[in-house]
């Protein structure tokens, strides 16, 4: 009887580690594949403009697993401004940026004798939405009311293309001018909060909190004949070296788009869980940014324009914008979207 005993004991003891080692051999494939999968993504290092159209699509185009569908590993990394994206691109910590129009024609004509940076598509543009507004303090009446008054702004960004725009709408000269430069939006708003500026212009969250903090708008954009594009830029050495990442990251661009304009009450839910970013000011900015694929005459001739005001008031010497571009991926994949005559 304590031989049978016995027995069943080592055949139980068996059967119990046989199914100890059959358990951990399945949590072995199991990671094996979860590895496997992941290898098979290639990482893409996207450095974005905090709370802009770039980061829009980098989250949620994360999120909804459109990247990762198109092969695709975004890391994706934060920063205040879209010249510091580029920053980023040059010294070899991202693969993409984002740059507005004025700082796109800034950064690459100020550089222009030794930089590979290249324009790949547009990302966005505010042109017939609600643009952004001149936000002032209350003994501000009329834009001649701005000389001798703080006014906050960014030096080689968009804002500083947006001041100077102000002040000759305005016919202040240079000297009564008091241009305050800062580092971001959060320190200007912070200026204007304390009062040492008297005006910047913002939209989205910052007017936001300018408008909570008792500010208003004085003029719009559009009031100066003005609107804003956005651009992806790359190096011409990766989308040489990386043509095929290249495409799937432009598709996966207006994949996303599409998916966030059908589902923009999930887009705002997954942006406010990445950036706490409120949901209806999400929805608030969506109205204002139109999100694009394309590079058109239309978008060409807007950068000209932009990069002729900048080159008559001596910022820098003439270029051609074309010769900065690469639109190979972008041909690639939606041809119909280049109308370059």
């Amino acid at each position: 009887m304590k031989k049978i005993f016995a027995i069943l004991t080592a055949l139980a003891l068996a059967a119990s580690v046989a199914a100890c080692g059959n358990a951990g051999s399945s949590n072995t494939a199991s990671d094996t594949n979860t590895k496997e999968n992941a290898q098979k993504l290639t990482k893409v290092r996207v450095a974005i403009m905090t709370g802009g159209a770039s980061h829009w699509y980098a989250v949620i185009g994360k999120e909804a697993g459109i990247f990762e569908k198109h092969g695709l590993d975004v890391e994706i990394t934060e920063f205040a401004a879209g010249i510091n994206t580029v920053d980023a691109i040059v010294t070899g910590q991202a693969d993409f940026g984002n740059l507005a129009d004025y700082a796109c024609v800034n950064r690459l004509g100020s550089t222009q004798e030794n930089t590979n940076l290249r324009i790949v598509d547009r990302l966005s543009t505010s042109k017939g939405a609600n643009n952004g507004g001149l936000y002032v303090s209350d003994d501000i009446k009329s834009l001649n009311d701005l000389a001798g008054k703080g006014f906050a702004t960014q030096p080689g960004t968009v804002w500083d293309y947006w001041v100077a725009k102000t002040y000759e709408k305005a016919g202040i000269k240079e000297e009564a001018q008091n241009i305050l430069n800062v580092d971001s939006a959060a320190s200007a708003v912070a200026l204007m909060i304390s009062g040492e500026a008297s005006a910047f212009w913002a939209s989205g969250t910052n007017a936001a909190k300018l408008e909570d903090a008792g500010f208003h708008s004085l003029l719009k954009l559009d009031d100066l004949g003005l609107y804003t594009d956005a651009y992806y830029i790359s190096t011409s050495d990766f989308l040489k070296q990386n043509k095929e990442v290249s495409e799937e990251f432009i598709k996966a661009q207006k994949e996303t788009a599409d998916w966030i304009y059908a589902n923009e009450d999930k887009a705002a839910e997954i942006f406010e869980k990445a950036s706490g970013t409120s949901q209806e000011q999400f929805h608030s900015d969506l109205a204002a940014t139109l999100l694009v694929t394309d590079f058109s005459q239309d978008t060409l001739d807007h950068l000209s324009d932009v990069k002729t005001w900048a080159v008559e008031n001596g910022r820098f010497s003439d270029y051609d914008i074309l010769k900065f571009s690469d639109f190979t991926a972008l041909k690639a994949v939606y041809p119909d979207s280049i109308t370059i005559k």
